[in-house]
């Protein structure tokens, strides 16, 4: 199954999108990374207030919860949480979220196809850079999450796992808002983006985290400040194994973006309450306790 068009996006919305693809929009995103590492005080301290008046921005959860305590507006973006602000469901749940977002999709492949939005999908191999990272997941399970501007940006680790390569994609630099999703086939495999492929006890995972207009860049744990961005060519780096624990941080975004988590088939079921639109909070069960009960039925695929 090819992508289809983006029947799901109205024509109001494929119009205030179209200009998206005329944009300079790398240049923006410098720009932005310039600005965002200003720490001027005249211009720092009342962007940073802005901004969290603007989207209500909740900094009592913040390990400094004064927006005069960071240094520059990057400091502020990927500020870290009080400790146990976030707490990790039960150990013998499976999987849980790696962030604080809005579900945009889940469900099952069909194949190596996973949904971006009602009547638009794409393939797992583009997503991910080729078949050799893909074939693990066919017919497996997909979770997108989308982060708002107000959500904390770290990403943290599903689950327990191995780290084994990372995946530097360049690409172009659309923004990953609803209505963008709904409008631009293909979106997140045009994006620049990072994959981390790992290991677990019980198969392997990778954790896509999606650039997006202003973004300006993807940081790892393992990569450090300087590997932020890709070059103009796709570029895998097999990595030293180093285990991550369940919830540890394993990157942040400057400026925000989206998760995509890609399972294999005989993975656990999302659970049955989570759906499009549905928020999440780092830490929270995305599969069933098998210890209680709970239904694990898989439901149906979302594709078209």
């Amino acid at each position: 199954m090819s992508s289809q068009p983006a029947l799901s996006a109205s024509l109001a919305i494929r119009l205030l999108t179209w200009p998206q693809y005329l944009l300079p929009q790398k240049l923006l995103t410098a720009i932005a990374w310039r600005l965002s590492r200003v720490q001027a005080g005249f211009f720092r301290k009342p962007f940073i207030s802005l901004f969290c008046q603007l989207f209500q921005v909740n900094l009592s959860e913040a390990e400094r919860s004064d927006p005069a305590d960071y240094r520059c507006f990057n400091d502020f973006f990927t500020r870290a949480l009080k400790p146990g602000a976030r707490p990790l469901a039960a150990d013998q749940i499976e999987w849980i979220s790696p962030c604080d977002g809005t579900i945009s999709q889940l469900g099952t492949l069909s194949g190596d196809q996973l949904v971006q939005a009602k009547g638009i999908s794409y393939t797992a191999s583009t997503l991910l850079g080729g078949d050799d990272w893909a074939r693990d997941f066919e017919n497996g399970r997909f979770m997108t999450i989308y982060l708002a501007p107000n959500d904390y940006h770290r990403v943290h680790m599903p689950r327990s796992g191995r780290l084994l390569a990372e995946r530097r994609i360049p690409g172009r630099l659309f923004s990953v808002s609803a209505a963008t999703t709904r409008a631009v086939p293909g979106l997140f495999t045009r994006n620049e983006r990072m994959v981390a492929r790992f290991d677990s006890d019980n198969g392997p995972f990778v954790v896509v985290m999606v650039a997006a207009l202003l973004v300006a860049g993807i940081e790892t744990v393992w990569g450090g400040r300087d590997q932020r961005r890709p070059g103009r060519q796709m570029e895998t780096r097999e990595t030293v194994p180093a285990k991550l624990e369940r919830g540890a941080e394993m990157g942040r975004f400057h400026w925000g973006s989206t998760v995509i988590i890609l399972t294999p088939e005989d993975s656990p079921a999302w659970r049955e309450s989570l759906a499009p639109g549905r928020r999440v909070r780092l830490g929270q069960a995305l599969t069933a306790d098998f210890t209680d009960g709970t239904s694990v039925t898989s439901s149906t695929s979302n594709l078209p």
